[in-house]
């Protein structure tokens, strides 16, 4: 038998080489001196969107572009990417993120600072969110990337998930007594005239 796979949906992994001591003070102090929103986020704290310019942000920037832009040519895009929107976020004990997507953006993002045990992994969830209407999961005798419904992705320090915007997902409780940081990103098309970083 050929199997002819005619749809795919990556999650991109990168291993990153930040400093997470001063990416982790930077994101405690900004929480301490700026509201949270409260979008995705259930009782955690969720920035505004951060000035792309702030110092503390320069190595991340300039390292996650080059991640997007690799991830980008998978997808045969002729337009190089750079960053829409980064912010921050703290997952305090017993918070988590709900499910959602990010619209109006190629590729969606999360870079982890600070990930304790138990803290919460990422939850992706199927286009075909009505799979189980046609397949009864009492007949299923083991998941795969066929026939899950979700798809869960072990978090850890350092480490970057490129994925596209319209894959939902969302992020488990923090059941840790420690907080949870993670940085989220955005893309867009960068201009001809627009410098890359």
């Amino acid at each position: 038998m050929q199997i002819l796979e005619i749809f795919k949906t990556p999650v991109a992994k990168f291993v990153l080489n930040e400093d997470l001591k001063a990416l982790a003070k930077f994101s405690r102090q900004w929480a301490k001196n700026h509201p949270s929103v409260y979008i995705s986020n259930k009782g955690g704290y969720q920035s505004h969107n951060l000035d792309l310019k702030i110092p503390e942000l320069q190595s991340l920037r300039e390292q996650t572009i080059r991640c997007f832009n690799e991830l980008r040519a998978k997808f045969f895009y002729g337009v190089p990417l750079t960053i829409d929107n980064m912010w921050l976020n703290i997952n305090y004990p017993d918070s988590y993120n709900k499910i959602h997507d990010h619209p109006r953006c190629c590729f969606a993002s999360s870079f982890y600072v600070s990930v304790p045990k138990n803290s919460g992994n990422i939850v992706f969830y199927n286009e075909n969110d009505d799979i189980y209407n046609f397949m009864q999961q009492k007949w299923i005798t083991r998941y795969d990337v066929y026939n899950s419904s979700t798809w869960t992705l072990p978090v850890e320090n350092n480490v970057f998930y490129v994925f596209p915007a319209w894959l939902k997902h969302r992020v488990e409780n923090n059941n840790s007594k420690k907080n949870r940081i993670s940085i989220s990103i955005n893309t867009r098309e960068r201009s001809k005239n627009e410098e890359e970083y």
